[in-house]
């Protein structure tokens, strides 16, 4: 079962994603600090990343870099509700793959996952 780590501090929009990715046959890890993703990133290795880039603490941006510095190359995803350039261009700076603004469609989430892991040779 493919693994998908989801970071974000809005304890509602995990149980959103909780229930979208409900029967997508993921295995979905969860935490709400940045610091916390690195931890699970080197422990776990999930095989995608859904990244919250406004957190408290160590924020997404800063997360996701932390991340690629230490070697982590599969897929991370930054989930966002600023739909600001600079901010799409700042995650991908900081080494995010794609750019997904959270919106009540979360089926075009879904299968941004299932692009991304499939590219990654994991369905």
């Amino acid at each position: 079962m493919k693994k998908v780590l989801y970071v974000d501090d809005d304890q509602e929009m995990i149980e959103i994603v909780k229930i979208v990715l409900a029967n997508s046959g993921y295995e979905l890890l969860t935490t709400v600090q940045g610091e916390k993703a690195v931890d699970i990133c080197e422990r776990e290795q999930p095989d995608l990343v859904l990244m919250d880039l406004n957190m408290p603490g160590l924020d997404g941006f800063a997360a996701t870099q932390k991340l690629r510095e230490q070697g982590f190359s599969n897929p991370i995803i930054a989930l966002s509700a600023s739909e600001s350039d600079s901010d799409r261009q700042k995650a991908r700076q900081a080494g995010c793959n794609d750019y997904v603004l959270k919106t009540l469609d979360m089926q075009g989430l879904e299968n941004t996952i299932d692009t991304f892991i499939a590219e990654a040779g994991g369905l």
